[in-house]
């Protein structure tokens, strides 16, 4: 059996800064190698594998026939792009990029819900050296700091690039109308006590309409009740459920409050009382349908995402569909001010261990991410079809734009560049700026750095615990079962025993203190 160690950097959780400290490259003479290329061989296509739905209309091929015009005269190069559909990358995203044969090259990474480090430490992902990043990925080299560097690497070598120059705030909550909540006594919703106050209104104001028409996926209630009634703060990778991770005030201390907190018991109790309220349907782990379209046609009154889609997306629509709505956003720890930033490498690029072009996809990656035209390209589309810009500078859709037949799918979230970014006309950039000035004051640095476990035993033996969790979490979230909330977790927390938690919690503190 080989052992190894788990990495885990702690970052100090004092900090609030937007932007990494740490040295920057100089930018001089670091671009060479574009200009050494050989324009007289054949062009050299690079894949570039997404996460998304492929799309059908037409227009994203014309996107990409227009990117590859430009990267053709800077890198001799061409795009193409391979997708794996929402439905089925949690079964495929692994194989694909594991069994990549030379027929991928660059790969976008997350370290927290596409399994990035364990693509590492199944030699999945090409090592880059910073002597091969500096020549042909020149100015992504330049603007990563070198702190921010240093967290993409595995035994002193690096194998990601993060996304660490684009700000978003991933952070879930709630989001609900706030002249429900008026109408319900609250001046907001700043707490799960308050939600139960306007799901009590909503059932008996509006009783045609279902509280939250959740699915039985949308687990993250837990992890956000145990955030907003201590200071505790997950470890991003480690577990689907999120599970282990520490406490803001014992930063290097492990904990598992699912096993060892009262505090998930009085979660349960909560959820059992929603349950008994009629907050969702009596279906709802087999519900399918789509929270957010219901919300703009106003059968359900919350929807659970994060801050991003809410000012970019849910906001703005809601205010054409329920102008009068006054959709607000409660997000998970606003009681105790208990919020962490996202990992850097949330998104990311790799290279792919098999592509017979390393040097050239990274000439790629360099210019999608860094020179104007292509990120336009990549990011919004074609000015004049996907977007206009207004006086203002603010983007737009043109007159004419037709979302069936304009729309476009590259899905690029694996290295934006707030350098480049042009605001959304249509994003409600007020709330945003009214949320992320209390974010800026006191969202901490993500503490875990690169989190890497490779003792294979210790793997297994999580994995086994995660699956108890997929049986027992969605039914305590949302409150099927028919024991009482504590007699359900007492099973629970047997069946976690049995599977060996209490020494598998040792275990990942004892290598956190080995670090």
């Amino acid at each position: 059996m080989r052992r190894k160690i788990i990495s885990i950097i702690l970052t100090s959780i004092l900090s609030i800064s937007l932007i990494s400290c740490g040295s920057k490259r100089d930018t001089e003479n670091l671009s060479s190698a574009y200009q050494n290329l050989d324009f007289s061989e054949e062009p050299v296509t690079i894949t570039y594998l997404t996460i998304g739905d492929k799309p059908t209309n037409g227009a994203t091929e014309e996107v990409v026939e227009e990117l590859n015009k430009l990267l053709l005269k800077k890198a001799n190069a061409k795009l193409e792009v391979c997708y794996i559909s929402w439905n089925e990358y949690l079964a495929y995203y692994n194989s694909t990029v594991a069994n990549a044969d030379g027929n991928i090259d660059l790969i976008g990474i997350g370290d927290d819900w596409l399994d990035a480090w364990q693509n590492v430490m199944d030699d999945n992902f090409y090592p880059l050296s910073e002597g091969i990043l500096k020549t042909y990925c020149p100015q992504t080299y330049a603007q990563v700091s070198e702190e921010n560097w240093d967290k993409c690497k595995y035994n002193g070598i690096i194998y990601m690039i993060p996304e660490d120059n684009y700000e978003q705030w991933t952070n879930h909550g709630f989001m609900y109308r706030g002249d429900w909540a008026e109408a319900a006594g609250l001046d907001s919703v700043d707490s799960f006590e308050d939600l139960t106050q306007y799901f009590e209104y909503v059932i008996s104001a509006h009783p045609d309409v279902i509280p939250w028409d959740a699915s039985g996926t949308e687990y993250t209630t837990a992890t956000g009740y145990l955030q907003s009634k201590s200071y505790f703060i997950p470890i991003s990778g480690l577990s689907t459920y999120s599970i282990w991770g520490s406490y803001k005030n014992d930063i290097k201390t492990i904990s598992c409050p699912i096993y060892d907190s009262d505090l998930f018991i009085e979660y349960a109790k909560l959820m059992k009382k929603w349950n008994d309220m009629g907050v969702w349907r009596a279906s709802v782990l087999n519900n399918s349908s789509n929270n957010t379209n219901e919300l703009y046609t106003g059968d359900t009154s919350v929807i659970e995402q994060h801050t991003n889609k809410f000012y970019s997306e849910v906001k703005p629509q809601m205010n054409i569909s329920h102008p009068e709505s006054d959709l607000q956003f409660y997000w998970y720890g606003e009681e105790n001010n208990n919020l962490v930033k996202i990992s850097i490498l949330h998104g990311g690029m790799a290279v792919s261990k098999t592509s017979k072009n390393p040097e050239r996809a990274l000439m790629v990656y360099d210019l999608i991410r860094n020179d104007r035209d292509c990120y336009n390209l990549m990011n919004y589309g074609i000015e004049g079809r996907q977007y206009v810009i207004s006086e203002e500078g603010y983007r737009e859709r043109p007159a004419d734009y037709n979302i069936a037949d304009d729309s476009i799918t590259l899905n690029y979230w694996w290295g934006r560049n707030d350098n480049l970014e042009i605001r959304d006309a249509n994003a409600c950039w007020d709330d945003y700026e009214e949320l992320t000035s209390v974010y800026d004051k006191v969202a901490i640095e993500y503490p875990w750095g690169n989190a890497v476990i490779t003792d294979e035993t210790l793997i297994d033996k999580m994995s086994i615990i995660n699956e108890i969790c997929s049986v027992y979490i969605p039914n305590i979230c949302f409150g099927q079962y028919d024991q009482e909330p504590d007699e359900y977790v007492r099973e629970f927390r047997n069946e976690l025993k049995k599977a060996d938690i209490e020494n598998v919690t040792k275990e990942i503190q004892n290598l956190v203190d080995e670090n």
